[in-house]
């Protein structure tokens, strides 16, 4: 399975044209939050209309810029990834909205919140012969969430269900400057950078996981 991931478009549709026409042809596009810049739903509806014009999968999870009205939109039309599993072959995809508790003004869940998504996620598509995590946030504690000032604010719920269900990919944004690769045990985790300036995020996902980060 070929799948093309952007994070942090921030609502920039002329971003998202320029990587699908450099990405080519995918089975899955994932859409992993920021999608807007503090946007509406109305937003949100126009980046997934031009998403679904150019890749028919596509699959979603709200960022911290994003609004909980957003993430209710993403259910509407049937892209979320939130507390959800959805199988695409042999491949099993669950997601992760939102942030942890940061900053004011923000769409935020709890840890808590955010551990019992995955969890539910993951117990819908326990058989999948791979499975993969679009999440908004970092697992804590990693290269991916590490800020220009060394602070660390990722997720400590997905660094820690990482360690426990070991998944074969984890694709994530929401540190600009974490953009890169790690590999936790068994599984790769992916900080596919600021979706807004070009940068996207490739995987072959079969029995094993290749990831290629590129710019458009």
């Amino acid at each position: 399975m070929r799948i093309v991931c952007v994070t942090d478009l921030h609502g920039r549709l002329a971003a998202l044209g320029r990587i699908l026409a450099d990405a080519g042809p995918a089975d899955a596009l994932l859409l992993g939050g920021d999608i807007t810049n503090f946007g509406s739903p109305v937003d949100a509806d126009r980046v997934i209309e031009l998403a679904r014009a150019k890749v028919s999968t596509v699959l979603a999870v709200a960022g911290n810029c994003d609004s909980a009205a957003i993430d209710r939109r993403l259910v509407e039309l049937g892209v979320s990834l939130h507390g959800r599993g959805v199988l695409l072959g042999t491949v099993g995809l669950y997601g992760l909205s939102a942030a942890p508790p940061w900053k004011k003004g923000m769409y935020q869940l709890t840890e808590d919140a955010l551990a019992a998504a995955l969890w539910t996620g993951h117990a819908q598509v326990r058989q999948a012969e791979q499975q993969v995590v679009l999440a908004h946030v970092p697992p804590r504690d990693t290269r991916l969430d590490r800020t220009l000032f060394w602070s660390h604010p990722g997720s400590t719920a997905l660094r820690t269900f990482i360690d426990h269900a070991q998944p074969g990919l984890v694709l994530c944004g929401h540190i600009h400057e974490g953009r890169g690769m790690d590999r936790l045990g068994a599984t790769i985790a992916v900080n596919c950078g600021h979706g807004a300036r070009g940068a996207y995020a490739l995987a072959d996902v079969d029995q094993h996981v290749r990831v290629e980060l590129r710019s458009a």
